[in-house]
């Protein structure tokens, strides 16, 4: 079974025929380390399932500093956003997106079409509920995370990626991992010191 259909399985039971309806409307893609998956300012035309690699999201602020918005790679630490290399608000209403993706290591990804999307739910009630499955999702992740950067301050940010997301340490760089909490490396080399401290 085909590694993006297996996941959707996990949240919804698919017959055969929507099965096959789905499978139909997927390709496989291969990016290189370096390249951006989406450009800033271009539209996000399609939803990509990471299979392989890494790769992050990222914006540049009016002062051109990056942030990270999130990271995608598929492991046994892979929670929902993470599988998923897509700027769904560009994604849904097919605006210019804000977001660049950019590929740390070699990606394989499984993609789905926006206009394919349109044609299989437009025919398959389950497959309707895939969609509304994945916008909720995405809709309560960028909730939290805008939550999250706007009213915490970066050791309570620092603390809740130690709670949460503890092995983003060792499959980021330093200098990515600062830029997810919104602090300069430095800032960050400081707060690890102060929280290791008996």
């Amino acid at each position: 079974m085909n590694q993006f259909v297996k996941f959707i399985s996990q949240f919804i039971s698919l017959s055969n025929e929507d099965t096959i309806a789905l499978e139909n409307v997927l390709s496989n893609k291969s990016y290189k380390a370096g390249d951006k998956i989406v450009q800033e300012g271009s539209i996000c035309n399609s939803i990509l399932f990471t299979v392989s690699g890494k790769a992050r999201s990222y914006f540049v602020n009016h002062e051109g500093q990056e942030f990270t918005w999130n990271f995608h790679f598929n492991d046994a630490d892979s929670k929902f956003e993470n599988y998923f290399l897509v700027d769904y608000y560009s994604f849904l209403r097919q605006t210019p997106s804000h977001l660049t993706i950019e590929a740390l290591e070699d990606i394989e990804a499984i993609t789905l079409s926006y206009t394919n999307i349109q044609k299989i739910v437009s025919k398959s009630i389950n497959l309707e509920k895939v969609a509304s499955i994945m916008s909720a999702t995405a809709y309560e992740n960028v909730h939290k995370r805008a939550f999250t950067l706007l009213t915490s301050n970066a050791k309570e940010r620092y603390l809740q990626l130690l709670k949460d997301e503890p092995y983003l340490l060792n499959k980021f760089q330093h200098y990515l991992i600062a830029s997810y909490l919104g602090v300069a490396p430095q800032s960050l080399s400081r707060l690890r010191k102060e929280i290791s401290k008996p």
